[in-house]
């Protein structure tokens, strides 16, 4: 055991060099790569040399934009059919394409917080850590999954984009076990 092994830094182990096609994304502990939703990128992320330049990287030739905020890790935003890393749910390798459904997602991750119908588009919320993280999963034709995305402060969390989705559960949501 190294020095440092016994710190819990909420790093995952990561191979860099496989970092832009096999970009890693826990979405049970909200980790990009080796970095948390709402820290400062890890060095030994491809993405956080860009990062530190500017606000956004948008990998089209990859399926992900990621965003920060103060200069922590604000957002992260997939495109399943483009999309060339791995999905982790609970340790294990998750694999989601544009053939997954929203029975698929529900019997994974639960019932959502809160469920958007508009005319065909369903968006699936679920709020994590106290409602200051939030995972979406949108099946912009009501059956196919398409985007993926997990943000710090998310939509939800303001009263009147709430209103505007028409949310009517009380905020913020029980905290899921």
């Amino acid at each position: 055991m190294g020095l440092f092994s016994s710190l819990k830094t909420d790093r995952q182990n990561f191979d860099v060099s496989a970092a832009n096609g096999q970009l890693s994304v826990d979405l049970t502990k909200f980790i990009i790569g080796s970095t948390p939703l709402g820290k400062e990128p890890w060095d030994g992320d491809s993405f956080a040399e860009h990062l530190e330049k500017n606000i956004t990287l948008k990998s089209d030739q990859y399926g992900y934009e990621l965003g920060v905020k103060n200069g922590k890790l604000d957002y992260a935003f997939f495109t399943i059919k483009d999309f060339k890393g791995i999905f982790i749910v609970k340790g294990k390798s998750l694999i989601l394409s544009s053939r997954t459904t929203r029975e698929v997602v529900i019997s994974i991750f639960g019932e959502p917080y809160w469920t958007d119908t508009d005319n065909s588009e369903i968006i699936l919320f679920y709020e994590f850590q106290e409602s200051t993280t939030e995972l979406q999963f949108e099946f912009p034709d009501g059956e196919h999954l398409e985007f993926i995305t997990l943000m710090k402060g998310g939509i939800l969390s303001k009263q009147e984009q709430r209103e505007s989705y028409g949310v009517t559960k009380p905020w913020p949501p029980e905290e899921r076990q």
